[in-house]
């Protein structure tokens, strides 16, 4: 006797098997354990390295690119990427699946470690982290004072960022919402007339002015020594005083033919 025979002919029977099933079904389902950010090894580690007041160029160069070749030596990498931006180099290095997370992590550190005498003096220790795919953020902190928006960030990147970052079990301290400064130059066109001061004769002004280069390794008997070319303005009082051009022996400086305001963007 198949199971279709006796569900016809003992209906009560195959009626109460389907409730039983269902039973253990509703049971079942209410005991499954439900993890919306379950833990997950990850073999990622990032490195990120802070140089403020540098541009992205003068990060590549004296950062980014040297991470990334002594981080390249670690057994087991898929691959690395790195975002060199304004202030700071962020260098990420995939491991292979099968890559122990934490011997990852040391190995990186080790190599890190190595190469602390090679980098800029002014920048800030690397910091070193795994990636965890199921961290959430368990604080938020709203910062808020009598002081502009740009001392706001300020205070907050240097100050309470850094803090909150050597707290013993703080994996990451992320800023949201922050903007940042940005120094607007409006042309007048008027008084450009005036002094006989065109738009090209800015632009090579500021092309000649306003720049930041990096200047290589100067190479001694005790070391090598970072030299780097700064010629950036740093204050308002400075940018206004760039001279554009000379009319009849006279400079003619940014100040005189633009407004200059100093913002977030």
């Amino acid at each position: 006797m198949n199971l279709p025979e006796i569900s016809v002919r003992r209906h009560v029977l195959a009626y109460m098997l389907s409730g039983v099933l269902v039973l253990f079904g509703v049971i079942s389902f209410d005991r499954i354990g439900v993890d919306r950010n379950p833990e997950a090894d990850f073999p990622m580690i990032t490195v990120v390295t802070r140089l403020p007041g540098a541009n992205p160029e003068i990060i590549d160069s004296s950062i980014t690119n040297t991470i990334e070749k002594i981080v390249n030596g670690v057994a087991g990498i898929d691959h690395v990427e790195s975002i060199s931006a304004p202030d700071r180099s962020i260098v990420r290095v995939k491991f292979e699946m099968d890559k122990d997370i934490d011997v990852a992590f040391n190995e990186v550190q080790v190599k890190i470690n190595q190469i602390l005498p090679q980098l800029p003096e002014e920048a800030d220790p690397p910091v070193v982290a795994k990636v965890e795919i199921g961290g959430t953020p368990v604080m938020w902190l709203t910062l808020s004072g009598d002081r502009t928006l740009q001392q706001l960030n300020v205070y907050a990147e240097n100050e309470v960022k850094k803090r909150l970052e050597t707290i013993a079990g703080v994996g990451e301290v992320r800023i949201g919402g922050e903007r940042e400064r940005t120094i607007r130059v409006e042309l007048e066109l008027e008084r450009m007339a005036a002094f006989g001061v065109t738009v090209q004769d800015i632009q090579a002004a500021f092309r000649r002015e306003h720049v930041r280069l990096p200047g290589g390794f100067l190479v001694g008997g005790t070391g090598e020594d970072l030299l780097k070319a700064d010629l950036e303005f740093h204050d308002l009082e400075s940018l206004a005083g760039m001279i554009v051009a000379h009319r009849e022996g006279a400079p003619i400086r940014l100040g005189d033919v633009a407004r200059i305001e100093d913002g977030v963007a």
